[in-house]
Order: C-alpha cells, then sequence, then structure tokens
C-alpha cells in the first residue's frame, strides 16, 4: 500500500473528525402509489355494515377503480418508456464493437453537452453512475446513473448540470466523491494511486477549493522521494487536513493523528 517508510510515531489511521452540515436528501426518482383503492374499499365496507338489506356484491369491477389502475399503467409505460430512451442515448455513444462507452465516446458525451471533459462535473457523473474505470460507461452504469439523476435525454442532462454543481457544495456528498475518485483513477488491480494520476486527481477536485494547500502539497509530492504513491488512507487524511488546517499550516499538530506524510509535507513546507 502505497511503499510509505516507518512511521516516526504511531498513530491512528483515522484524522481528526469534523462535522459536516445538515446535507439535504439525495435526489430519488420512485414511484408514488395511488390511495384510491383503499378509499374506496373502506367507503364500501362502512355502506355494507350499515345497511339492513345489503345488496349483493357485483362480480363487475367498480367503476372507482378504473382510473387507479390506468394511472399504475400508464406509470408503467412512463418508466419503460425513459429507460428505452436512455438505452438509446447510451447506443448513442457506445463502441460501435463493444457494449460501453469509451473514451471517445465519453468526449462526443461531453461536446453534446457542451462540458470539458477535464470539468470536475464529469467526476460527479461518473459517481452518479458508480463508474468502475475512469473513460468508460457500461451500459448498467450509464443507465442507472441516469435513472438516478432522474434524466433520460441530452436537453435534461445539460438541464440538470446546475445541481450536480450542487453536490459539490454539500460537505457530505462531496467527501463521498472525493473517495470514488479515488477508486475510479486507479487502477483495477491496484489498491494504491499513482503519484501523477494522485496529482491530477487533485489539481482537479481539490485545487478549487484549497488552491493554496494543494498547491504546496502537490509541489512536495513531485520533489520528495519517500513515496511513489498514495494508499486510500493518506488521501482521504489530506481532506480532512484542508477543512481543518490552516494555509499558513500554524495550527498543525504533529502529535495528531495524521499520516506520517503529513507531517513531512508541513515540516518541508515551513521550511521553504
Amino acid at each position: 500500500m502505497g511503499n510509505n517508510p516507518s512511521k516516526k510515531k504511531t498513530k491512528s489511521s483515522s484524522p481528526p473528525s469534523s462535522s459536516p452540515p445538515t446535507t439535504p436528501t439525495t435526489p430519488n426518482t420512485s414511484l408514488q402509489t395511488s390511495s384510491s383503492l383503499n378509499s374506496i374499499e373502506k367507503s364500501r365496507a362502512t355502506t355494507l355494515s350499515t345497511a339492513s338489506n345489503p345488496p349483493p356484491v357485483s362480480a363487475e369491477k367498480s367503476p372507482e377503480m378504473k382510473p387507479s389502475r390506468a394511472k399504475s399503467l400508464g406509470e408503467s409505460q412512463a418508466s419503460a418508456a425513459s429507460v428505452r430512451k436512455i438505452e438509446e442515448l447510451f447506443d448513442k455513444y457506445k463502441d460501435p464493437n463493444d457494449q460501453l462507452i469509451g473514451p471517445e465516446g465519453v468526449n462526443l458525451l461531453c461536446q453534446d453537452l457542451g462540458v470539458d471533459p477535464e470539468d470536475v462535473i464529469t467526476l460527479v457523473i461518473a459517481w452518479y453512475m458508480n463508474a468502475q474505470s475512469m473513460g468508460y460507461f457500461k451500459r448498467d452504469e450509464f443507465v442507472g446513473g441516469l435513472q438516478k439523476m432522474g434524466v433520460d435525454s441530452l436537453p435534461k442532462i445539460k438541464s440538470h448540470l446546475p445541481t450536480l454543481r450542487k453536490d459539490l457544495d454539500d460537505q457530505s456528498k462531496f467527501k463521498e466523491i472525493y473517495r470514488f475518485a479515488f477508486f475510479f483513477a486507479k487502477e483495477n488491480d491496484q489498491k494504491i494511486l499513482d503519484l501523477a494520476t494522485s496529482d491530477a486527481m487533485l489539481q482537479l477536485i481539490l485545487k478549487p477549493y484549497f488552491p493554496t494547500i494543494i498547491d504546496k502539497f502537490c509541489k512536495f509530492l513531485n520533489i520528495q522521494t519517500s513515496y511513489k504513491s498514495l494508499n486510500l488512507d493518506q488521501w482521504l487524511s489530506l481532506l480532512e487536513f484542508c477543512r481543518t488546517i490552516k494555509e499558513d499550516l500554524s495550527n498543525y499538530d504533529e502529535n495528531g493523528a495524521w499520516p506520517v506524510i503529513l507531517d513531512e509535507f508541513v515540516e518541508w513546507a515551513k521550511e521553504q
């Protein structure tokens, strides 16, 4: 895991906790069921119990039930149509000889959405899809992701982009997206993220929010010789570091539960 040298002191693997603000509920696209059938059943039961000579129950279905059944059928058709539209959209961008969208298809999709492939919003979209490999979308990932977003066409995806950007302003969701970025960017059979990829991902997702610290940290990564990669604990700890430590590093406690790489970074930065 990351070719780390021996630690200078015994540390726990968890960084100091920070309390994220209350977060809004993640949008859900589940269907609501009608209560009209229950109301009809209760009304009929009350009538039968109070009438002295109750009429025989007709074998025909009550007319009141028909709108509910029609609504359910309509909802099912709408759901099927939505999935069908997403499938058609996937087929538009997938590789001709494979059942996935590759780098060329992803770039074309971004072009049609008016989004730079290097924009962090592409990472948010991949997070919704729970994509397993950078630059590739499988059919089930694509369909499932767009269903979560509640969109089934290019115009709807474009109109939903501002909502996706707001996810980055939610600290809890941001942490999930940041954690996802580690697994999304690494090689499938690896448990670590090489330094070149780490640098690129940190520039993409953290630098817009913590430019001073990330600039210094990436410079440190590129000149030090002790580390060739970052592991998940180091990756997650860096986010907490950025959130809790001042830009001048004056409140950093070297006896805190931080990974040693951050001790060495602070020591190096203070010497500059």
